[in-house]
C-alpha cells in the first residue's frame, strides 16, 4: 500500500475528477473518447501497485490495479457521473446517509464530505477484501463521521453465504449467483441483519439517503428495512438488475411493487440527459440505478 501523502506517479497521471451531466454514461464510457484517454488506459494496464489519486471534494483515494470501477477513476476521472451530480445537490450538512454496499467506498467517502462533521455517514460492507479497502479511504481522509459495518443486509439476522468476485469485478460480490459471466474468488461466511437492526443499533435520529447497491439482495433489505422507511421516509439511490435478482427469487417489478406500498415514486436516470425523470414500467431492467423518494417529493 503506498503511504499517505502526495499522490505518487501513476496518482499524477489521472484523470482529473470530473462532476457533470454524462448522459448514458455506463462503466467503460469515455475510456476510448480521445488519444489522452487512450494513453491512460494503455498505461492502466500496465500498473501493478495500488496508488493514490485525487478525487472529488479534496479527497484521496487508493486505486487498485485490475478493477474496472478504479480504472474508469484513472483514465476518465468519473465513476457514475449523473448519481454523483445529484447527490451533490441532495446531501446536505447534517444528513445521515447509510451506504449499503459500499465496496472501496466512493460514495461514502463523498457523502462524508457533502454531510460534513454535523452528520453522519453508515457503510455497510460484508466482503473482507472490500472492507479492507474502504477502511483504508476511510482513514487516509481522516473521516470521523463514518462508522463501518463488516455485515450483509437482508430481512433478518441469520449466517449468510457470501460469493466474492475476482478483484477486477469486485462489484458483483452477491449472496446469490452471479448475474454475469464472473469468476469467483471464494466464499465467506458473513453475518446479516436487517437493516432495521442497523438504524436501531447506531440510535439514528434521521436517515436521510440510503445507496444500495447488493447484486440483487435488493428486495430482501428492503424488506428488512419496512420500520426505516416508514419512521425516516429516506430517499433512495438503488440498483435495479433483474440479471441480479432472479437469483435471490427476485425481479425488479416485485422492487417496485414494495417501494409503491410503501408511497414511493420511482424515477430514472435518463440516457438523454442524464437528468432523473419518471421512470417508464418495463418487465426487466439491466442494472439501472433508479431514484426512490416518498409520493409528492422532487427527485432533483
Amino acid at each position: 500500500m503506498p503511504p499517505a501523502g502526495p499522490a505518487s506517479w501513476p496518482g499524477r497521471l489521472a484523470a482529473a475528477p470530473v462532476i457533470e451531466l454524462f448522459p448514458g454514461w455506463v462503466l467503460g464510457s469515455g475510456q476510448a473518447a480521445n488519444l489522452i484517454t487512450r494513453l491512460r488506459k494503455g498505461i492502466w494496464r500496465l500498473l501493478r501497485s495500488p496508488f493514490e489519486v485525487e478525487w472529488l471534494e479534496g479527497l484521496r483515494v487508493v486505486l487498485y490495479p485490475g478493477n474496472e470501477i478504479c480504472r474508469s477513476i484513472f483514465v476518465t476521472g468519473r465513476y457514475e457521473p449523473n448519481e454523483f451530480l445529484w447527490l451533490e445537490r441532495v446531501l446536505k450538512p447534517g444528513m445521515t446517509f447509510v451506504d449499503v454496499g459500499a465496496n472501496l467506498g466512493l460514495y461514502a467517502l463523498f457523502a462524508s464530505r457533502r454531510v460534513s462533521e454535523t452528520g453522519r455517514v453508515i457503510a455497510i460492507e460484508p466482503s473482507r477484501r472490500e472492507m479492507d479497502r474502504l477502511r483504508t479511504n476511510i482513514e487516509r481522509n481522516s473521516l470521523r463521521n463514518v462508522s463501518l459495518l463488516p455485515v450483509a443486509l437482508s430481512d433478518q439476522a441469520a449466517e449468510v453465504d457470501l460469493s466474492v468476485a475476482v478483484a477486477s469485478h469486485a462489484g458483483h460480490n452477491t449472496l446469490g449467483s452471479f448475474g454475469y459471466n464472473t469468476q469467483l474468488e471464494r466464499r465467506e461466511t458473513v453475518q446479516a441483519l436487517s437493516l432495521d437492526e442497523v438504524i436501531e443499533s447506531a440510535k439514528l435520529q434521521r436517515v436521510d439517503v440510503i445507496k444500495m447497491d447488493i447484486e440483487g439482495s435488493e428486495l430482501a433489505a428492503l424488506r428488512g428495512a419496512s420500520g426505516t422507511l416508514t419512521q425516516y421516509h429516506p430517499t433512495l439511490l438503488m440498483e435495479l438488475s433483474d440479471r441480479a435478482l432472479k437469483h435471490q427469487g427476485a425481479t425488479s417489478a416485485d422492487v417496485r411493487s414494495l417501494l409503491a406500498d410503501h408511497g414511493y415514486e420511482v424515477s430514472v436516470f435518463d440516457s438523454s440527459s442524464g437528468l432523473p425523470l419518471p421512470l417508464t414500467p418495463k418487465n426487466y431492467f439491466d442494472s439501472e440505478n433508479v431514484i426512490a423518494v416518498p409520493r409528492g417529493a422532487k427527485a432533483w
